[in-house]
């Protein structure tokens, strides 16, 4: 899923006055191309593109003259491309069967997790101009087509590790514990909410019971309204570079064992952290990595046959671009 918005953000197009030349028209809409009989319309694409061009403006890039002119009409045929590549998606996942709104919450919920707030998670289904109905008939479609994938051997696994121990150096990084209490009083979606002297004053009542004896990991799991390292008991192992400023300024100035006397503040709200040790930069052990591979190797074996999948799917629907490079049809893919 996370690739499709990959390319929606990364293009870059052009919005032209001449973008409705080669379309088709169906009620008064431009089509700019049809996915086994439906619709994709020009000002779909141009809500992208504007959006587009605007972020990209923003950072100083500039789309004036010739060649900019042709970079980006190219870019924006292939944004096209990868919207009827969504829809044919969805279309193959209808085929699956219908879902019901309880259906769609709970293929949903795994997927929504790995977002940080509902806003991040709305705001991803959004720029890819995805309902939540949709998004679950494309992961059903894709956990159908690759359930039969195997799980990447052991035998596959260490070979790879052993073919890419450059790849597997760590740099330098610090391992710590922290607890986390938002800072959040309505604006930023964040799960829990709280003012800035809510928050900081149950920083401070962590530090008080840590001063009494309290174990660190264990309040973290108690308190610790970090969801992504509270099961961990707020174990955090960061890079120079990876954590922001002002957390890892208060990480380093820590001694081996010793954890923060006052809240550190931070964009997400206040911290408390405690240091554990000195990480040495090095090639990691393959017990240490195994895990993380065999993932790793499972997920892009996935993603070939899903991709496969989709190939074939597309020389067998009924396509039609009116943006392609003949200006035509490019019916059956």
């Amino acid at each position: 899923m996370k690739s499709l918005i990959k390319v929606v953000l990364l293009a870059l197009v052009l919005l032209v006055v001449s973008l409705a030349a080669g379309c088709g028209k169906t009620g008064g809409r431009e089509v700019v191309a049809m996915v086994n009989g439906e619709n994709i319309y020009s000002d779909e694409l141009a809500e992208i593109v504007e959006e587009v061009k605007t972020a990209y403006e923003e950072y100083g890039m500039d789309f004036g003259g010739e060649e900019g002119a042709a970079l980006l009409e190219s870019l924006r045929r292939d944004i096209l491309e990868q919207m009827i590549d969504n829809r044919l998606m969805i279309q193959e996942g209808k085929k699956l069967g219908s879902l019901n709104a309880e259906q769609v919450q709970e293929i949903m919920e795994p997927f929504k997790a790995q977002f940080t707030s509902e806003k991040e998670y709305r705001d991803f289904l959004a720029q890819l101009r995805l309902s939540e109905e949709e998004a679950a008939y494309i992961l059903k479609l894709q956990d159908t087509v690759t359930s039969e994938v195997p799980v990447a051997s052991e035998e596959e696994v260490r070979s790879y590790y052993e073919d890419n121990k450059e790849m597997m150096t760590n740099p330098e990084r610090l391992q710590v514990r922290h607890i986390l209490f938002f800072v959040d009083e309505g604006d930023k979606g964040y799960p829990v909410q709280h003012t800035e002297a809510e928050a900081r004053k149950l920083a401070e009542d962590v530090i008080a019971e840590l001063k009494q004896g309290r174990d660190f990991a264990e309040l973290a799991r108690e308190k610790s309204e970090d969801s992504g390292t509270r099961a961990q008991g707020g174990l955090y192992t960061f890079a120079e570079g990876e954590a922001v400023e002002a957390f890892a300024q208060a990480a380093h100035a820590l001694k081996d064992g010793e954890f923060t006397t006052t809240p550190v503040k931070t964009e997400y709200g206040f911290h408390v952290i405690k240091r554990e040790k000195l990480i040495p930069a090095g090639v990691q052990p393959f017990e240490e990595v195994r895990q993380q591979l065999t993932e790793q190797l499972t997920t892009e074996a996935k993603s070939a046959h899903f991709s496969s999948f989709m190939m074939e799917a597309k020389s067998k629907a009924d396509i039609v671009n009116y943006l392609a490079e003949d200006g035509g049809n490019s019916s059956k893919g």
